[in-house]
């Protein structure tokens, strides 16, 4: 295992719909992208949470992660590790098994705990 990650960062705003759902929105220098974009193999995914969702509560307890396919199992690849008090998650993808693989964050709110809805993480090798 080398330690030459790539390190992909991504901030997050949440902000709860009129259903009580946790709507999040994923950005990468400040261009918007689509669910938890694609995570190679030997990346790591920051995801930190923006200035207004810190503001009203918000911070990672953790994340869920579960295959997508079982005939391509890779969830068992990928590890998380909050910091920062909840400001941060890092998800790292630690093995070569391609697959896609389902990424739930798990946040809480003044008490109340949240999920996002599930932006999927492929895993690809380099191409």
């Amino acid at each position: 295992m080398n330690n030459t990650q790539e390190l992909i960062h991504f901030t997050v705003n949440i902000v709860l719909g009129s259903d009580d759902e946790a709507n999040f929105t994923y950005s990468i220098d400040g261009k918007e992208v689509t669910g938890g974009g694609v995570v190679r193999t030997e990346t790591a995914g920051v995801y930190s949470l923006d200035e207004a969702t810190l503001a009203k509560g918000f911070l990672f307890t953790g994340a869920t992660i579960t295959d997508v396919d079982k005939e391509t199992p890779c969830a068992q690849n990928f590890s998380f590790k909050v910091s920062d008090n909840g400001r941060k998650i890092t998800i790292t993808d630690t093995d070569e098994n391609p697959g896609t693989a389902c990424l739930i964050f798990n946040v809480e709110c003044n008490g109340t705990a949240y999920e996002s809805t599930d932006p999927q993480v492929e895993n690809r090798g380099e191409n």
